[in-house]
């Protein structure tokens, strides 16, 4: 992966959020499918500027709920610029300021516990994006049952509380590839990261200040 020369996102926007702070002068790390990581403010946290909204809505849901097993944000931004202005589907760039978690690849045990748990959910050790209503309605059902291993505990839980609202919202897909399960090195704990996908929600309020000032970077109370 050449980090180097991302097209996750780009162009104008993106290049004006990157040189504000708190992004000022952050290097990239990784990319994912929607969203670009940066440096944290130390090694044990990262900056997630996302096209997408879902991983920041349901890792606020988590915090806000007290339920683990899903990635801790430490702070989050909300829409913080209109990326693309269109009138009937715009998108933003969401960002938040996330915990830093380690691969499953580092961990065998934990990604053998993984791909056990996957098996059971999406038929396939490596995971797989649920879109459908008949498949994600189906991933209910199994989780009822979803074999548990300590490592997965927490995540198992977290998936039976919070996926059930998210499955109710059509336009919202349920992300269950193996790249999506991640570690907490503190731990051992198998972590949620990025299980959500296809949401852009905000308020006409913050449309309408986003249009008049471009952008708009502090941390939503």
């Amino acid at each position: 992966m050449d980090i180097a020369h991302q097209r996750v996102l780009e162009g104008e926007v993106f290049e004006a959020v990157r040189s504000r702070s708190p992004l000022v002068g952050k290097q990239i790390i990784n990319l994912g499918s929607f969203s670009v990581l940066f440096e944290g403010e130390t090694s044990d946290s990262v900056y997630r500027l996302s096209s997408d909204n879902a991983t920041h809505d349901f890792a606020a849901k988590a915090k806000k709920l007290g339920v683990p097993g899903v990635v801790r944000l430490l702070a989050d931004y909300g829409a913080v610029a209109l990326y693309q202005n269109d009138d009937c589907c715009p998108d933003y760039l969401w960002l938040a300021h996330l915990e830093h978690l380690d691969s499953l690849e580092t961990y065998p045990n934990q990604q053998a516990a993984v791909a056990r748990l996957l098996l059971h959910l999406t038929d396939s050790d490596d995971g797989d994006l649920l879109a459908s209503p008949e498949d994600k309605h189906a991933l209910l059902a199994k989780l009822d049952n979803a074999p548990i291993e300590p490592c997965t505990r927490q995540a198992v839980e977290a998936m039976q509380r919070l996926l059930p609202e998210y499955i109710a919202e059509t336009d919202v897909d349920v992300d269950l590839g193996a790249s999506n399960f991640m570690v907490c090195a503190v731990t051992g704990d198998v972590v949620l990261s990025d299980p959500v996908s296809g949401l852009s929600n905000i308020s006409e309020e913050h449309r309408k200040r986003l249009l008049a000032e471009g952008i708009v970077v502090e941390v939503q109370q």
